[in-house]
Order: structure tokens, then sequence, then C-alpha cells
């Protein structure tokens, strides 16, 4: 496997260290509650009309397929343009757009890089539990939302479709529905999620596997401006279907590690930046998925 540069990350999480030592954070301020716990993109506390933005950058790397046989290579930088917003103290609204750029390498050594649009994303989240209205410590909320298929189906030089496992989307409308649970505890702090998706039938014969991914997420802040996660995130697979067939490389599970850095240099401005490496691989088929990179920045107003 080739070494990936990190350069981009570094700068990301140095320029932010360099704004720490001239200012110190406050607490955000859409919040009201003054609790300085920093929270990711997705796991926020209920606060009515609080609108948040993001933008995150992700690079991953995908095989499938027989190596020297035919085995197709993916190489893929993900860019999130991300709206949350609370009508309402109980609900977040939450619409993600993705730009993709990927590049696909085959085993007679041709290659081609295309830009295009990923499977947008609506999901509302609402909060069933909080046990107190003021800097609540236990949060227990259900997640409903929908994947619309935005993505174009890719094909080789050949005229023939990717696999399902390397399209840029699944080509169908795919419901989405989670359950989470976030403790605080400051300066510790626990979340736990479960989301499933079920994708419907897709273009051309086919349909993209179901999924069950699970996180596990451990964070401690370790000053007012400055926390570290550390967890665990699986993802289990159903068999796709490709011209009414099974695909030979789909379906199985893989579990990662994951580390991320969340920075706030100045009030309702974050940075973060994050890393997670595949510790048990038991994909089905020919399918190895390699390390990801992310980084990003969020603003609150």
């Amino acid at each position: 496997m080739k070494r990936r540069s990190i350069t981009g990350l570094g700068m990301l999480l140095g320029a932010a260290l360099t704004l720490l030592g001239t200012r110190n954070a406050d607490a955000c301020a859409v919040c009201g509650c003054g609790d300085p716990t920093l929270t990711a993109m997705g796991a926020e506390k209920p606060a009515p009309f609080r609108l948040r933005a993001a933008v995150e950058w992700r690079h991953r790397t995908d095989n499938i397929g027989q190596e020297r046989v035919d085995q197709i290579r993916l190489t893929e930088d993900r860019f999130d343009a991300q709206l949350a917003f609370a009508p309402i103290d109980r609900l977040y609204l939450l619409l993600t757009v993705p730009t993709l750029r990927r590049t696909v390498s085959y085993v007679n050594e041709a290659e081609r890089t295309r830009w295009g649009l990923g499977d947008i994303e609506l999901r509302a989240k609402f909060f069933l539990y909080q046990d107190r209205d003021f800097q609540p410590r236990h949060l227990v909320s259900v997640v409903g939302g929908v994947k619309l298929p935005t993505a174009p189906l890719q094909r080789n030089d050949a005229g023939r479709l990717l696999p399902i496992e390397l399209q840029p989307g699944t080509g169908s409308f795919d419901p989405i529905v989670g359950l989470s649970y976030a403790y605080f505890a400051n300066p510790i702090s626990f979340y736990a999620s479960l989301q499933g998706t079920y994708p419907t039938s897709g273009t051309e014969g086919f349909r993209a596997s179901p999924s069950l991914r699970t996180t596990t997420a451990l964070q401690y802040q370790i000053v007012t401006p400055l926390a570290v996660r550390a967890g665990i995130e699986t993802r289990t697979d159903g068999k796709s279907l490709e011209d009414g067939s099974h695909s030979r490389d789909s379906g199985g599970f893989i579990g990662y590690g994951a580390v991320e850095a969340l920075v706030s240099p100045l009030t309702d401005l974050m940075l973060f930046a994050s890393f997670r490496m595949p510790i048990l691989n038991a994909l089905e088929g020919y399918h190895d998925e390699g390390p990801m990179f992310g980084a990003g920045v969020a603003l609150d107003f």
C-alpha cells in the first residue's frame, strides 16, 4: 500500500494550535448554557434556532477484485458541505451535499480521474430524552433520513459499469434510521450510535448492500478550546446485487479505530482533523479498504 501524505492535515492542526497560543475560546454563544464541551458535527446538544455550517474533506482508498487479475483501485477525496439547523430545541435538520474527486486505476495501468456530485443526504435528529433542560448530561435521540440518487453511475473505458462498491452513489433512494446516546461530564464525554441503511432498487439491475454502522467514541477535553476523541467504528454489509445476482466482492464486516482532534481557536469556530485505520477486515470476496484521513471546519451562527 502506498504511503499517503498527511501534510495538509498537519498544517491545519498547526495553524489551529498557533491561534490557541494567542486567544482562548469562549463557550459556544448559541447554546446559551455556558457548557464548553466541544461537539463534533452530528453530535450537537439540543438548542433552539442553532445553525451550524461545516465543510469536511475525507481521503480514502478502496480495492475491489483479485490482484493482478481484475482488481480495480479507487482513490477518493470527498468534500462534504453540511448545514444543520434546529427549528425547535429537540430537533435538528441536517443537509449534506458531497462533491467527489475519484481516481480509478485498472490492472492494465489505465487510470481515470473524475469530479462529480455524490448522493445528497437529508436527516432529522430528534431528542427523545434529556435528563434536564440546563446542561443535560444524558441525551437519547433517534435519526431518520434518506440518501438521494444524485450521483451519476460511472463506467470503465469499455462502457461497463463499475462494481456497485466503487460507484459514487447507489442510484437509489435509501432510507436511513438510527439511534444514539450521548453523555457529558466535563472534561469527559461519551457518544454511541447505531445506524441502518436499506437501499431500494437502483438503475440497470443495481441494488446496493444494506448496511449497519456503529460508532463508539470517548472524548477528553484537555483545555477549553481543545479536545481529543478516540473510538471504534464498524460497518456490517449485506450482499449487493448486480444484474440480479449477488456481487462476489460485497458483504461482510469491517472495524476501524478512529482518533480525532477538535480545536476551537475562536468563539463559535471549530477546526477538526481525524484518522481512521482498519483494525479488523472481514469483508467478503476481494475487498480491501485503506485508512482514511479527514479535516474540516464548522461555524455556529
